[in-house]
């Protein structure tokens, strides 16, 4: 206990080390929600604005009606907003005024009327030859044989019959991957912290750890209890940053925030032991060892889609392996599942990960620390 609590002391003073893993990550935090707080909002899709003439004939068509108060329904799959006019001349003009981007007149067929050409006109007159396509195909069943026509069979061809259950997230938002990859990076920046940790470690290097070294306690003990220390300061600063996101910057990641929290406890494991790792296999400088392990982070980072979003996915096609061992993917590809998918397969495949990366890491920064051995201390 008293080792744990002297460590807490010593990183604690670090002030450089608290910058990068968490002052740092606010200000970068902040910075995204600046230039992204707009974005999703810009691509959400909103209803085109259309016009229906309500003559006799448009009142006689009940499947056409029916077609336009199914599109213009008031919920998450409205197509059209519809503005309904008296006749052709009142349509006429508000298309003039740009208050629609057409309108539908029914004469002795449907016709689309349009003031210019675009996305709007081209979804206009897709509906209506699906429509006809539907119709047409009704009434060749009706009239080859009408005695075994069923209802349920235009229902098949309206599409009102759904057989397949969407479970996917129906508020999907790109931006959110931007924050995904920094908790990733703030994770893998409790390296610095055990770096700080191999410094204290390293009899040539401190006065403190040239004590350590020679005192009678265990260097298993010793290293993890070291490690305790790093793990509660930088969960600390993960936890800060993750109310940050949510309660300052509002953002949204969902009702999972239990499995959140599991998986950066265990990325910040991963940064700490691959921090130490660098810091007790070779004998460069303190200094040079912390360069070395902000360089990692941010190409870890960058591989995951920090930068560019797209980066992940071409990772992931040309060279898998790559994306498997960084260990900022596989939290951004935990928090990902979380995100996009119903089953948790996938999100305890990246802890198990994170897990075996930890294990590996710690395993070999001991058998570098229990093999190192000093003319004098």
């Amino acid at each position: 206990m008293h080792i744990f609590i002297n460590r807490l002391k010593v990183l604690l003073r670090s002030k450089s080390i608290i910058f990068w893993t968490l002052i740092f990550p606010i200000i970068l935090g902040t910075l995204f929600n600046l230039a992204f707080s707009n974005l999703s909002s810009d691509e959400k899709f909103s209803p085109i604005k259309i016009g229906v003439v309500e003559n006799t004939n448009y009142s006689k068509d009940t499947n056409f009606k029916t077609l336009i108060n199914t599109t213009s329904k008031n919920n998450d799959d409205q197509l059209f907003k519809v503005s309904y006019y008296k006749d052709n001349n009142t349509a006429k003009k508000a298309l003039e005024n740009n208050e629609i981007s057409g309108y539908y007149i029914v004469n002795k067929e449907i016709d689309i009327v349009v003031k210019n050409s675009g996305i709007d006109q081209t979804i206009m007159k897709s509906v209506l030859e699906g429509y006809y396509q539907n119709y047409s195909i009704i009434n060749n069943i009706y009239k080859f044989n009408p005695k075994e026509f069923k209802l349920s069979i235009v229902s098949e061809l309206n599409g009102t019959n759904n057989y397949f259950e969407d479970k996917s997230n129906k508020n999907i938002d790109i931006t959110v991957i931007y924050f995904y990859t920094l908790i990733g990076m703030v994770c893998l920046y409790g390296s610095f912290f055990g770096n700080d940790i191999a410094k204290e470690t390293e009899a040539n290097l401190s006065t403190r750890a040239a004590r350590v070294s020679i005192a009678p306690t265990h260097k298993l003990k010793n290293l993890l209890l070291s490690l305790l220390a790093g793990l509660v300061i930088q969960y600390i600063e993960v936890l800060i940053l993750i109310a940050y996101l949510v309660f300052v910057l509002g953002i949204n990641f969902g009702n999972q925030i239990p499995y959140i929290l599991l998986l950066t406890f265990t990325g910040s494991i991963a940064g700490l032991s691959l921090g130490l790792l660098v810091g007790v296999s070779n004998k460069k400088s303190a200094e040079l060892k912390t360069g070395i392990l902000l360089a990692v982070s941010m190409t870890c980072s960058f591989l995951a889609g920090m930068m560019v979003v797209q980066m992940k996915y071409i990772i992931a096609n040309n060279a898998p392996l790559l994306g498997k061992i960084n260990p900022v993917s596989m939290i951004t590809d935990g928090l990902y599942s979380l995100y996009y998918y119903d089953s948790l397969d996938r999100y305890f495949y990246n802890i198990f990960s994170l897990i075996i990366f930890s294990i590996v890491m710690i395993t070999a920064s001991y058998f570098f620390i229990r093999r190192k051995k000093y003319d004098s201390i």
